[in-house]
């Protein structure tokens, strides 16, 4: 048997091996992973947004109170000469005067910062600042405590909270006079935990609805950004072989990521429409070179058999069975040649309105000579009179005749096979019922393939052209077929065409 490419599943292959390079596995979706990933992005990048909001504040404070410590010995050592005083007591008859230094720890203190200073290792309490106009010292009286226990235990900087306030508690040393002091910086930072509490209140609803509003923003783009890739693949998914020259991809509309994928996929196409121009031709010609020496064999072998008296039973059992088989391959030949005009468009239908039971009964006469009773027609002229429909009536027999032969071949011998026709409001129906294995529900579209035969048909001669043959002639007839399973087991094939009004006015009443 020629071998023969399926272009329509050629092209279905190259489909499933694009949308796998591009779109990955059939689970895999890129839309929904780019939406995914924006909005993580879109998550993380608006939570360390508030991070970083919430974390510099104590960051600048810090900083600030280092740029106060700077300030504060930048100061005390350019006032040192100006604090030294008279001392008799002391042995270098110096000594550090106590008031000049409060004053100064006054002029660097504020309304909300106080500066305190204590020599390390002599006894005696905080050199504190003698006029301020911060009063927290007064109203929190726990905080020369807190400020001692820093002193001993050399802290680093902490937060000491008490009634509703909140203070920054530092310390820092300094070498002044001869003698290692230690400065404390107690700040009033109650207005900036508030500000900062405000802030993590306000803040992560502001940025959750504007994370909304981003990923709003950005699955709108993602579609926009992924409509040329299902543009493609509706492109991809309409190729059929009919179609493979005017199926084209304009690159100079796709976007710079799909260019070179859409040049492809042009050259594709010209390599697999020139492919299928050549195995057309072929198929062609072939059938034209073949139609005559089969003619001649047919007709050589009917002289032989109409003088077969001479002849032994067994060659002329011998001759029967060259007759039937140059028969079958004469209409294998004219099958291939007809499915090749259908695909390369030149396939000749006159579709004309014709009665649907006239040709029921023309099909059961043909057919009767051959099959005997076995062949029964169901339908009666009263139950289908006057339904008219549209096509052409010579390649509906040839479609009736592949499908009783069908039936017959796959029917045990001792049962039947029933034609009948049926209507409903917009076809005709006309049906052909075996009594055989039937079709697995799997197989009732892969059947009218080309060269493809069901799973129950291994014991049975075929090539896999009947069914394609009759799909073929039925398609540009506006029609269909399709088998379903039959009541009491076997096959039921079913032949639609459109459903027509009379063309003359006697059958119109």
């Amino acid at each position: 048997m020629m071998s023969k490419i399926d272009p329509d599943r050629l092209i279905k292959t190259f489909v499933n091996n694009t949308y796998k390079k591009v779109f990955g596995s059939p689970s895999f979706s890129m839309r929904r992973a780019l939406e995914r990933t924006s909005l993580l992005s879109v998550l993380f990048g608006y939570g360390l947004f508030l991070y970083v909001i919430l974390a510099l504040q104590p960051l600048q404070r810090k900083q600030r109170q280092v740029m106060t410590f700077d300030h504060v010995k930048t100061t005390l050592q350019k006032s040192e000469p100006l604090l030294i005083g008279t001392n008799p007591k002391s042995s270098s008859q110096k000594s550090i005067d106590l008031q000049s230094l409060q004053r100064v720890l006054s002029d660097l203190s504020s309304y909300r910062l106080a500066i305190w200073m204590h020599p390390i290792g002599i006894p005696g309490d905080f050199v504190i600042p003698t006029s301020t106009s911060n009063t927290f010292f007064q109203k929190v009286p726990s905080l020369r405590n807190a400020t001692k226990n820093i002193s001993k235990s050399e802290l680093g900087p902490i937060v000491y909270s008490v009634n509703s306030r909140h203070f920054a508690l530092d310390s820092s040393e300094i070498q002044f006079h001869g003698k290692t002091w230690k400065i404390h910086l107690v700040d009033d930072i109650t207005q900036e935990i508030e500000y900062q509490q405000i802030l993590a209140w306000i803040l992560p609803p502001i940025a959750l609805i504007a994370s909304l509003i981003t990923i709003l923003l950005t699955r709108s783009g993602i579609r926009r950004g992924l409509e040329p890739l299902n543009e493609f693949g509706r492109l991809i998914g309409s190729v059929t072989s009919g179609s493979l020259i005017d199926s084209r991809c304009e690159s100079d509309d796709q976007p710079l990521e799909l260019k070179p994928l859409s040049g492809s996929f042009n050259s594709l196409l010209d390599r697999l429409s020139q492919s299928w121009t050549r195995q057309r031709v072929f198929a062609n010609a072939l059938s034209h070179e073949l139609r005559t020496p089969i003619t001649l064999i047919i007709g050589y072998t009917k002289r032989v058999l109409r003088r077969s008296d001479s002849l032994t039973d067994e060659l002329r059992h011998d001759l029967i069975i060259v007759d039937e088989e140059t028969r079958r391959l004469g209409r294998l030949i004219t099958d291939l040649l007809d499915i090749a005009r259908e695909e390369s468009g030149t396939l000749s239908i006159n579709s004309q309105p014709f009665e649907a039971w006239k040709v029921l009964d023309q099909v059961y006469q043909l057919n009767q000579t051959e099959f005997g009773d076995r062949l029964l027609m169901l339908s009666e002229k009263s139950g289908s009179d006057h339904l008219w429909t549209m096509g052409d009536r010579d390649r509906l027999v040839q479609c009736l005749g592949n499908l009783i032969e069908n039936a017959f071949k796959y029917s045990p011998d001792d049962q039947n096979v029933e034609i009948s026709c049926s209507s409903s409001k917009e076809y005709v129906q006309w049906k052909v019922r075996d009594h055989g294995p039937g079709v697995p529900e799997a197989e009732k579209t892969l059947i009218f393939e080309q060269f493809r035969r069901g799973s129950n048909t291994a014991k049975q001669q075929g090539s896999g052209i009947g069914l394609a043959l009759v799909r073929s002639l039925l398609k540009p007839m506006g029609g269909r077929v399709f088998v379903q399973d039959a009541t009491d087991g076997g096959a039921l094939f079913v032949i639609e065409l459109p459903r027509c009004e009379s063309p003359q006015p006697e059958y119109s009443s």
